[in-house]
């Protein structure tokens, strides 16, 4: 039997699973990242921790293995945080802090190019943001460019040429098009857009489809078949999806994929790329939401006294007439792509008990996927949802999700969705890892409550954007 090696290094840890020739995890291992916030639009991660972090969660989790075992796994997948970027030296060695997708300092350069940020969203796939790695490359060259022999780009870069050691340097397809600077039909960077953000295409790495040979991993002979972002990755999760599934990530930010046949889709959604090999490329629609998880922790830092997550699954049944949150943690992401709006409870939320606070923020986590899902449904028809991510453990969260767009909620054993993904796509997408796993369905019920709440949330939520948009 074959194994195969999954490393997915996340914003808050770092991960290592070994997956059987079954689709099973057979060991694993994590460690826990830094993510600090010096100042206000600023989010950085140590690139010499977060190296650190992989070498040790490999060597742990091989190390698991018995002999026989280890010296029959024959791939591994590497998936990675999108849109964090850094600069290093052709040593590998960084010479700046790690940007993480949630740093905005880029937002002059941003700002500068609004006259092309329609052709920005044609070329890329990507609506023009911050949040995306062009940006803070343009700041990254500017602070940076002393060094002779400077590298920039995405973290996955970064890792694949310190953990393979190779003499040259690339990147695969899904985590180029997240810098927002790649041509999204033509899989390659796009001159235009380097010029409109000033970023050298010689300082880049060059692109390579994300299922290939992308080296082999220092130390464990283990040859690199597939590098890809982590959403991306997710949507693999349970091998190759249906067309009528939506697959629904609720982590610290929560996304919704849809497949889609080509690069055009709503231009108030993203385009992804899913994987690419052999000339052959598939596509993905998102909707993206900022504030998930991360907005559950914006409530626990004004209540520290109490735990949210550990009380959220019963307020979640208990709790029947919660306020609606306007939940622009972290910003509005698609299809609204709105930063001024600040968070605000519906009506104040000191008339209300700490529980139907948070009964609040986690429905709004829905209310803004739904959003999403109403304009992936008019694309396409959707039979059902796939659920995956941290949050995904609150059974009572899975039903509300069910309840609220009508669709049966499948959750799978599974929470490893992106290791299990690259996995999946680095054994060669195998068919038999389809049947392997067990599910809870949760089927719609009525909620009468709860749809009031979802159209409540919209009509003040348009209120609210019509008058920043006047400010």
């Amino acid at each position: 039997m074959d194994y195969t090696l999954a490393i997915d290094q996340g914003t808050h840890a770092s991960r290592a699973l070994v997956f059987d020739g079954h689709g099973q995890t057979v060991a694993e291992s994590h460690l826990p990242v830094a993510l600090v916030r010096p100042q206000p639009g600023h989010a950085e991660q140590d690139p010499a921790q977060i190296l650190a972090s992989v070498t040790q969660v490999v060597d742990t989790a091989l190390k698991a293995l018995t002999d026989t075992q280890r010296r029959a796994v024959s791939a591994c997948g590497i998936a990675t945080q999108r849109s964090t970027v850094l600069a290093w030296r052709h040593d590998g060695t960084p010479v700046s802090p790690a940007l993480s997708w949630q740093d905005t300092r880029g937002e002059a350069r941003v700002a500068a190019l609004a006259a092309h940020a329609g052709s920005i969203r044609r070329l890329s796939g990507l609506p023009l943001s911050a949040h995306y790695g062009a940006s803070k490359l343009h700041w990254l060259k500017s602070t940076c460019g002393g060094y002779a022999d400077i590298r920039l780009g995405p973290l996955a870069a970064f890792l694949l040429h310190n953990l393979t050691e190779a003499a040259d340097c690339h990147i695969d397809h899904s985590n180029a098009q997240r810098l927002q600077l790649l041509d999204i039909r033509q899989r390659r960077w796009s001159p235009q857009l380097l010029d409109w953000f000033d970023v050298p295409a010689a300082l880049l790495p060059a692109c390579r489809p994300v299922q290939c040979e992308h080296g082999v991993l220092a130390g464990h002979a283990i040859p690199v078949r597939a590098v890809c972002g982590d959403q991306n990755a997710a949507w693999f999760g349970e091998g190759l999806a249906d067309s009528d599934c939506a697959l629904v990530n609720l982590g610290s930010g929560a996304f919704i994929l849809a497949a889609q046949s080509d690069p055009d889709v709503a231009p108030e959604l993203l385009t992804s790329i899913a994987t690419s090999r052999d000339g052959e490329c598939l596509y993905l629609a998102e909707g993206t939401v900022n504030g998930a998880a991360s907005a559950l922790q914006w409530l626990q830092q004004q209540h520290p006294g109490s735990d949210i997550a550990a009380q959220l699954p019963d307020w979640l049944s208990q709790e029947l007439s919660p306020p609606v949150f306007i939940n622009s943690v972290g910003g509005l992401g698609s299809p609204w792509w709105e930063h001024r709006l600040p968070p605000a409870f519906i009506p104040d939320g000191r008339q209300h008990s700490l529980a139907a606070l948070a009964v609040a923020v986690a429905e709004s986590i829905l209310f803004l996927l739904q959003a999403n899902l109403t304009l992936m449904r008019r694309m396409r028809p959707l039979a059902r949802l796939r659920v995956s991510g941290g949050l995904s453990n609150i059974a009572p969260l899975c039903q509300k999700l069910a309840n609220l767009t009508g669709l049966p909620v499948t959750r799978t054993t599974h929470r490893e969705a992106s290791a299990r993904g690259v996995a999946w796509l680095a054994a060669g997408q195998p068919a038999h890892w389809l049947a392997a796993d067990e599910a809870q369905l949760f089927q719609p019920q009525p909620d009468s409550g709860l749809s009031a709440r979802y159209r409540r949330f919209i009509e003040h939520l348009q209120q609210r954007l019509d008058t920043c948009t006047h400010e």
